[in-house]
């Protein structure tokens, strides 16, 4: 046998035609309904859609008015504050115009009783002090007694050495008085050159032991003041008020001041008690009143 016809035959090709691509109107239609629910009830169950949108547009009134809000408190605090600054400085002002107003009333009620040279009661405050005294001790029948004094030649010394060498005499009679007297006992000017000193619970002898110690006190340190008053010297009259003389102020004054009136008769220079107990009236044309 021929080995040509022996070998085998080659089977013919068969082609096989590709199926055409689906159209893409296919393809969408196919996706649309594998994304559609398989039924009713499914799509009853899927959630509704959010809307952050329309909640953000809600919330905006809302802190808008809290906005306002808090501004309000701001400004109405600060209006508080500014107004509580405002009180504040004005009540510092009103206790700045009642503090003035107490020192100068205090001022003036000082100006009131205290003669402004010396610093002593004047006549009108000693006066009203010195009944007011003798009416406590009239109580309990307590003695009260009264010294009157004034400068020997104090004109003189004002005509020499002139009114500034007088107010330093009147000056160093202050001082000493001062120094000699307790807290208790009134001390006032009546006028000019003349005091008066007013010592509660004390006897006459007590009264006249003061009041020549001032007397001796103002004699030795006039010589060596500033300016020097040489030969300055004082005349004291004491008088007493008890329940045997009797409590009037005026009364008692009148005595003091006869006594006055009879040490500047006897000289000057010295201390006469009572001088109505001694037969020493003094004058009516010359008596004073307090």
């Amino acid at each position: 046998m021929d080995d040509t016809l022996a070998a085998p035959v080659p089977a013919p090709a068969v082609t096989v035609a590709a199926a055409p691509a689906d159209p893409p109107a296919t393809q969408g239609a196919a996706r649309v309904a594998t994304a559609a629910p398989s039924s009713p009830a499914a799509a009853d169950a899927a959630p509704p859609p959010s809307r952050p949108h329309s909640l953000a547009w809600l919330l905006l009134p809302a802190l808008g008015v809290a906005l306002l809000a808090w501004w309000a408190s701001v400004r109405r605090a600060w209006q508080l504050r500014r107004q509580a600054d405002q009180l504040a400085r004005q009540q510092r002002s009103l206790k700045s115009a009642h503090d003035q107003l107490r020192q100068r009333s205090e001022k003036l009620h000082y100006l009131s009783m205290h003669d402004p040279l010396t610093g002593t009661l004047n006549r009108q405050a000693f006066a009203t002090e010195l009944r007011a005294r003798i009416d406590h001790l009239a109580k309990y029948r307590q003695p009260l007694c009264l010294i009157v004094f004034d400068l020997d030649h104090f004109k003189q010394i004002n005509d020499r050495h002139g009114h500034q060498a007088g107010d330093a005499a009147l000056a160093l009679v202050v001082g000493v008085a001062r120094e000699h007297l307790v807290s208790d006992d009134l001390f006032g000017r009546f006028g000019g050159d003349e005091f008066m000193i007013a010592c509660g619970g004390s006897g006459t002898a007590q009264a006249v032991a003061l009041a020549d110690a001032l007397r001796a006190a103002v004699a030795s340190r006039a010589p060596q003041a500033k300016p020097p008053v040489p030969g300055l010297t004082l005349s004291l009259g004491v008088a007493q008020a008890d329940p045997q003389r009797g409590y009037d102020a005026d009364e008692l004054f009148a005595r003091a001041d006869a006594a006055l009136y009879a040490a500047k008769r006897r000289g000057r220079d010295r201390v006469v008690a009572d001088a109505c107990d001694e037969g020493l009236p003094l004058p009516d044309a010359v008596r004073r009143h307090l």
